[in-house]
């Protein structure tokens, strides 16, 4: 009874197969999940939802999905990103916004040995099978906008926009990251698609690591727009790994200005068809991050139809494996490098510099997918736009060995490529050791 009057306290109840939740009462939603079926909608009033718990917990049924979405008309803000289990859902028109355009680098970089929780918030992370995303937005987190993990499986991410996300995080991340998934079972259908997305401004500002490896090389090497690995390259014990045999299939998606690009590692069964990329690598150091990257450990990969434009000294199309399939791609690129399916042209795309994706060689594919966000990223108050923000390495690397956490024994020696610290203060730092590695590889210019 006490339930039934925090549900009706809660919600509006629009029929029996609706349940209305508001920002003061979203705490409740795993006790309403509870008491939903396959078929049903949660609705979320139009609002800022900044408390949450821990873990969300909810399903539908098999063929039936559970919907999650805004209010008809409204906009549902989740500020503080959630941690989502469950099967057979769909989550519609649901903007995910985090505060990481609050963040400035003179505060971040003080925090690099010693990051706080603030700095690895992700919009959702996501755990399950049967599940589709339309509509929805996720931006302005520290970490990852969208990271999908675990025993997951048929998975769609249609029409979102994932937008300025991994900017600040010391782990390395992106905008959309599908990282490790392990399938339970091999049931149909196995495939994790990502359709009509739009990908910008996802870029790590600031240098990543991973303190268990001993040893930190002072680049930007993550800010990824989308990510698919299979195995944690992480240096520490039992890291779990991905034993994925279904396919994960990337068409028709648009991504500008990420600070990596489309990035493939240690993953099999790619398809990525028809996807558009626009000056990508905008912080990332190596010039391999600007387009389509595979790396050496991925097999069983389709790149097909694909457009790359880059900026500056970029590289297209990086595709270290030889197991790899490239059939009528373009690219527009100061830097050609031959490779079997890539065609180096003039023009790719009109008018680029003013979102103009009109191209002989696709239409207006690409002009017609831009257009189709128009009216979301009015919805959302969301403004597509390059960062232009400019990496200070020098500065940074410097910063870092000022704000390392010293004791009166700490010693700090550089020889030759390399900076040497010993006996630091690790004291709550977890991964650290007393001794650490800075190595010193300045990006050429591209």
């Amino acid at each position: 009874m006490k339930y039934l009057k925090l549900l009706v306290a809660a919600s509006l109840t629009l029929s029996a197969k609706s349940v209305v939740l508001t920002p003061h009462t979203f705490y409740a939603i795993n006790k309403v999940c509870k008491n939903v079926q396959g078929g049903d909608t949660i609705y979320l009033k139009g609002g800022f939802y900044s408390k949450s718990p821990r873990t969300i917990k909810c399903s539908g049924e098999e063929n039936l999905p559970l919907t999650i979405a805004s209010y008809p008309g409204e906009v549902a803000i989740i500020k503080n990103g959630l941690k989502l289990k469950g099967n057979w859902l769909r989550l519609q028109n649901l903007h995910f916004r985090g505060n990481s355009d609050k963040f400035r680098y003179t505060k971040v970089i003080q925090q690099w040995w010693h990051p706080s929780k603030a700095l690895s918030q992700k919009g959702l992370l996501l755990q399950g099978k049967h599940i589709v995303i339309n509509s929805c937005a996720f931006g302005n987190f520290p970490a990852a906008g969208l990271k999908i993990t675990g025993k997951s499986d048929d998975i769609t991410i249609k029409h979102s926009i994932i937008y300025n996300n991994a900017w600040w995080s010391t782990a390395g991340t992106g905008g959309l990251v599908i990282k490790n998934i392990r399938q339970g079972r091999y049931d149909a259908p196995s495939q994790i698609r990502l359709i009509n997305n739009l990908f910008f401004g996802n870029e790590s500002r600031i240098i990543s690591h991973v303190f268990s490896k001993g040893y930190t090389t002072m680049l930007i090497d993550e800010g990824y727009s989308f990510l698919v690995q299979e195995a944690d390259d992480a240096a520490k014990k039992g890291a779990k790994k991905g034993n994925y045999n279904g396919k994960y299939i990337a068409k028709n998606n648009l991504i500008l200005f990420n600070g990596k690009g489309l990035s493939i590692n240690k993953a099999d069964n790619v398809e990525l068809m028809q996807n558009f990329l626009y000056c990508n690598g905008t912080t990332a150091s190596s010039p391999k991050a600007a387009g389509v990257r595979v790396n050496s450990g991925s097999r069983e990969i389709r790149i097909v139809n694909n457009g790359v434009e880059t900026c500056d000294r970029g590289i297209a199309y990086s595709i270290a494996t030889k197991k790899a399939h490239l059939e009528n791609n373009y690219a527009k690129s100061q830097v050609h490098i031959p490779i079997k399916g890539v065609k180096y042209v003039h023009t790719l795309f009109k008018n680029p510099q003013k979102l103009d994706f009109t191209s002989p060689y696709f239409g207006d594919k690409a002009a017609q997918l831009l257009a189709s966000f128009k009216p979301l990223l009015t919805r959302y108050h969301i403004r597509l736009k390059p960062t232009h923000y400019r990496v200070n390495l020098d500065r940074q690397i410097n910063d870092i060995i000022k704000y390392a956490p010293k004791t009166s024994k700490t010693k700090i020696i550089k020889k030759g490529d390399a900076i040497y610290l010993y006996n630091l203060n690790n004291r709550g730092i977890k991964g650290l050791k007393k001794n650490y590695i800075l190595y010193l590889h300045h990006p050429k210019k591209r």
